[in-house]
């Protein structure tokens, strides 16, 4: 395509278009007026304009588009956030009430009612404690210091209610409660006939009768204080234990612990004899506190 301009001499100037095929076909030619020219170019400006400004809309869009779509996602994935921690605040909060409460119960059997109030409401105060958070918002920092709160106090009750579980255990082994020996009991606690002389006299312990060598059991732990023969009593063993107990056990055929030595309850101290001032085969067996005699019977539980 030519353009090519005619130079006239009376207005208006003029322009020729000249199309010239590639085939061997004539060309064609077109005059127009330098303001049409001017228009068409105009208007193709303007639709190039339009044409580009669309263009860029478009893009900018589909940007946008992706970018909230992206922001939506964002706003899913942290409401499911939210909602685990929620749902983990909640559980964790309803594990603090129950390890409370059991706490409060194992205080009370451990004898520790005042380091819990007495009240199961003497805890620190929880908001909407148990169940499922019902708020669209997540805990705020007030709620988890709370928690904290919670734990903290709950760890110190659990130290205490543990000393006081561990000095309980240690009053029950330090404590006689079982039989020192399988027998039956032929001579009770308290004043009696004097088998030997027949007078009426103080008997400090129990006379359990049972055969030649059976086990004598030590009735709780303590530490062997005396282990020999000892007068009227033949051989025989003292055991001291905790909380100012203290247990003899007499007319042993045999001995089976020395002076200083740790036992628990059910060790074999020895075995049944008729050592000392004794009628026949039995083990007489005391039980003092802070020194004083007192009943065996009433410590005894079970036969050993």
């Amino acid at each position: 395509m030519l353009l090519k301009s005619t130079s006239v001499d009376m207005p208006p100037r003029k322009h020729t278009i000249v199309f010239v095929p590639h085939s061997m076909r004539r060309t064609r030619q077109f005059r127009v007026s330098g303001r049409w020219l001017a228009a068409i170019a105009a208007t193709a400006g303007l639709v190039l304009g339009v044409t580009g400004w669309v263009t860029v809309y478009q893009v900018r869009s589909a940007v946008q588009l992706r970018d909230l779509e992206r922001i939506q996602q964002e706003n899913v994935d942290l409401r499911r956030a939210n909602a685990s921690f929620e749902a983990s605040v909640s559980r964790l909060q309803q594990a603090l009430t129950e390890a409370e409460d059991r706490t409060r119960d194992l205080a009370i059997v451990a004898g520790l009612e005042k380091i819990v109030g007495g009240e199961p409401e003497s805890r620190l105060s929880e908001a909407g404690a148990g169940g499922t958070f019902t708020s669209l918002s997540a805990p705020d920092s007030s709620d988890l210091s709370l928690l904290e709160a919670r734990a903290s106090l709950l760890g110190g009750r659990l130290d205490a209610v543990d000393s006081a579980f561990e000095e309980r255990q240690l009053v029950l082994r330090s404590t006689p409660m079982i039989w020192p020996v399988r027998g039956v009991i032929n001579s009770g606690f308290g004043f009696r006939r004097d088998p030997i002389t027949g007078q009426r006299a103080h008997h400090s312990g129990l006379d359990i009768s049972a055969d030649r060598g059976i086990p004598v059991l030590a009735t709780a732990d303590g530490i062997v204080v005396r282990a020999e023969r000892m007068g009227n009593l033949g051989r025989a063993v003292y055991v001291l234990h905790r909380f100012g107990y203290e247990t003899r056990y007499g007319h042993m055929a045999e001995i089976l612990v020395e002076e200083g030595q740790e036992i628990r309850r059910g060790d074999i101290l020895g075995r049944v004899g008729n050592s000392g001032r004794t009628t026949g085969y039995h083990l007489h067996y005391e039980v003092r506190l802070e020194g004083d005699a007192r009943n065996p019977f009433e410590y005894l539980r079970s036969q050993g």
